[in-house]
């Protein structure tokens, strides 16, 4: 089993052998909370049900997809330093850390599973059905659009996906 994002299989192969069963997997932190996605390549049911236990598994059945996997899992610091960054705004405004963390993290624990449980619609829905016209959501995504946040997000994923082809 391999954790390595950074080395693909054909290079694993080559270092410990050509005949090796070799599963590449991405067993993230909340893991430990038995919450979170597991993605594993190539599919195996002993692999599978080993993970199910601690999350949910995603079998990839490509590697070049499951590239994509590991460039999105990238984004655990980039996610955690959005909380940070609330977090601070709010105790910066007067809010003791321990009260502003709690309900930063508690918001974005709500939006995560309201996310999830309306998993089967195209994400769009939420983005609308979260805003009000000229409301305070409306007016922070524009704000951050304007910007070019998101643009700029999306171009660290293909810089990461970039790295990882390039191993």
């Amino acid at each position: 089993m391999s954790f390595i994002s950074t080395i693909n299989l054909s290079q694993l192969k080559k270092y410990i052998g050509k005949n090796n069963k070799i599963i590449r997997a991405i067993p993230l932190p909340p893991i430990s909370n038995k919450q979170g996605p597991v993605p594993i390549f190539p599919p195996d049911n002993q692999i599978k049900n080993f993970f199910n236990k601690l999350g949910t598994v995603i079998e990839i059945k490509n590697e070049k997809l499951s590239k994509n996997f590991w460039v999105t899992s990238s984004i655990m610091a980039s996610f955690y330093e959005l909380l940070k960054l609330l977090s601070d705004w709010l105790v910066k405004r007067g809010v003791k850390r321990n009260e502003a963390q709690k309900y930063i993290t508690s918001l974005f624990v709500a939006l995560s599973e309201d996310s999830s449980i309306n998993s089967k619609r195209d994400l769009k829905y939420l983005v609308k059905s979260s805003q009000t016209p000229k409301g305070l959501n409306e007016h922070a995504l524009k704000y951050l659009k304007k910007a070019g946040f998101y643009r700029h997000f999306s171009k660290s994923l293909s810089s990461i996906l970039k790295r990882l082809n390039n191993v």
